[in-house]
């Protein structure tokens, strides 16, 4: 006859204990099932609810700390902010003020008198209250509000406003010393939570230590500052052990200085998650502080993601730059660290804008101040930016390169360094000539170095006593060494009489010699000129040279001569005429 009693007890033991549960973690039949904030008196009744489900779950933790109950508890304190407005909190700082916050609220509406629940507007009495009930609701005697919002996750909502967050912790301190005006799983949370540690502290330990320890100081535990100050003490320590190992590898492989270069902000990025994880989770730093190391270490976090993407531009330039075909001092090369530094600058930019957002800064203001400040930045650098765009079409037509002998206007020289501002050219003479890249863009430019073919061309002038017969033997002559030589193209080659002048006769020769060294170019042209020589000699002719020649001619007397021949007394006039002749 126990039978059938035995089997329903044990079918109903199991349904008893689910039912439990689900009333101690405040579980609903549908988990689903989105909060109802709907009115007043939906998201005040949401609100308590949740906060007690949290005391619930944080009495159970205290006792016996897990991190399964920790994780619980975390997304059952997520569940009560839900119900605060935030937006005006940074986005950095939401999460620990939305905790200080939800717990403050909670002990005040749980040590103040509540209107009963029937008495707080639901949906349908704030449709028919008039424009001004359905935006807001203030609960009777106090200066805690309820908004609708207007936009964002919880648009038509009624959440406690952000000026009800901000002024929290003076609520509670205002009602510190009331009493419970409705039972509430765990007395004094607020003070219970900033004594606790994270589920890698337990709570008894807590409970062992001195009193002095365990008094509240500035909101926080006092062993709470102790730990604090030990994981920041034990963060400078790494950082200086970082630090003095990035120092040495300045000496070491390209590899290992590149490792040392993104060293720190490395360390620096894999540091700020664990003391957030330290102070935040297992220290559960409350309030003022803990919103302070959670924008701080945010903040340190975004610079040192720029920090990195700085550093790693220059690396990968240097990378760029140690591969084949680009050269460290060649324009290129310079153009290309310029441009990834760029993209550098771009990353580290954007990181520390979207930090700045993160921890609360306007965005719209440090854009804003970005532009003024680049306006400024812009004025003060035009040259520099000026040279840099010229820079960049002078690599884009492959004007110069390094190691190219050129020619710049008058001025002839070697091209040793292009820079971001200016290009460095050393002269014939050894000079060192350093023309900012505007300057150098607007001259003409003509590389020696690119030559297929370098020329010979020569004017040979001969005395005015050469015949016709002679020069036209030195022209054959000329012609055929031009010809047969094994280094001259024979297709450019020429030697022709090109001119009658006043004290010479000229002739030009004209080749092209196949190559591209200067130092073959000026061997074979020496070369060439000897056997001119040798040509001339030859033929018998002579080249003009600088030359006076002075005529001496006599004059007769037109006026007198009958007499003068008759009388044997004439009179004999000699006039000399200097001819003056130059031969270039």
């Amino acid at each position: 006859m126990l039978a059938p009693f035995t089997r329903i007890r044990w079918l109903v033991l199991p349904l008893t204990l689910w039912l439990g549960a689900t009333l101690a973690y405040g579980q609903d039949v549908h988990p689903l099932k989105p909060p109802d904030r709907s009115s007043p008196r939906a998201a005040i009744k949401t609100f308590l609810d949740a906060g007690d489900a949290f005391a619930e779950c944080a009495r159970d933790y205290l006792s016996s700390p897990s991190r399964a109950r920790y994780d619980r508890l975390v997304s059952l304190g997520n569940d009560r902010s839900q119900g605060l407005d935030l937006s005006e909190v940074s986005q950095a700082a939401r999460l620990k003020t939305g905790y200080a916050a939800a717990n403050a609220l909670y002990e005040v509406l749980s040590r103040i008198d509540l209107p009963p629940l029937l008495e707080i507007p639901d949906r349908e009495q704030i449709q028919s209250g008039g424009n001004a009930a359905a935006q807001q609701w203030v609960i009777a005697d106090t200066e805690i509000v309820l908004v609708r919002v207007k936009s964002g996750p919880h648009a038509g909502e009624f959440l406690f406003s952000a000026e009800t967050v901000a002024r929290a912790r003076e609520f509670f301190d205002r009602v510190r010393g009331l009493p419970y005006t409705r039972p509430v799983p765990v007395e004094n949370l607020h003070d219970v939570i900033s004594t606790a540690g994270g589920w890698m502290i337990p709570y008894a330990w807590i409970q062992t230590l001195p009193a002095w320890l365990r008094a509240p100081v500035a909101g926080q535990s006092g062993w709470k500052w102790i730990a604090l100050a030990l994981i920041f003490s034990t963060l400078a320590l790494f950082l200086v052990v970082v630090s003095r190992a990035t120092h040495r590898t300045a000496d070491g492989s390209p590899l290992v200085r590149a490792v040392g270069r993104v060293a720190m902000p490395v360390a620096v990025l894999l540091a700020m998650p664990a003391v957030e994880y330290l102070a935040l989770v297992q220290l559960v730093l409350v309030e003022s502080i803990a919103s302070t190391v959670e924008i701080a270490t945010t903040a340190i976090t975004f610079l040192a993601a720029a920090w990195l993407a700085w550093r790693v531009a220059s690396v990968v330039a240097d990378v760029i730059i140690a591969s084949p075909g680009v050269g460290p001092k060649r324009l290129d090369s310079h153009i290309v660290r310029a441009e990834v530094h760029l993209l550098g600058i771009g990353a580290a930019a954007a990181l520390v804008t979207v930090g700045a957002d993160r921890i609360g800064m306007p965005l719209y203001g440090i854009v804003a101040g970005l532009g003024v400040g680049g306006l400024a930045v812009a004025l003060a650098v035009q040259p520099t930016v000026k040279n840099l765009i010229a820079g960049i079409s002078l690599v884009a037509d492959r004007a110069v390169r390094f190691g190219e002998v050129c020619r710049y206007g008058d001025a002839l020289g070697t091209v040793e360094a292009v820079g971001i501002r200016s290009t460095r050219i050393r002269g014939v003479d050894r000079s060192l000539t350093n023309i900012p890249n505007a300057v150098l863009a607007k001259m003409p430019i003509v590389s020696l170095t690119r030559r297929d073919r370098m020329l010979i061309q020569a004017v040979l002038g001969f005395r005015c006593e050469t015949t016709p017969a002679q020069l036209r033997q030195v022209l054959a002559k000329l012609r055929e060494l031009l010809e047969s030589h094994p280094r001259i193209d024979p297709d450019s080659a020429r030697a022709s009489l090109v001119k009658l002048g006043d004290s010479s006769l000229d002739v030009e020769l004209f080749a092209q010699v196949k190559t591209t060294s200067l130092a073959e170019f000026y061997g074979i042209r020496e070369d060439l000129l000897l056997r001119v020589m040798d040509v001339i000699e030859q033929t018998g002719t002579e080249l003009a040279f600088p030359s006076q020649t002075i005529y001496l001619g006599r004059d007769r007397v037109t006026s007198k001569p009958a007499k003068a021949a008759e009388a044997g007394e004439g009179e004999q006039h000699v006039s000399a005429t200097r001819i003056l002749s130059t031969v270039l």
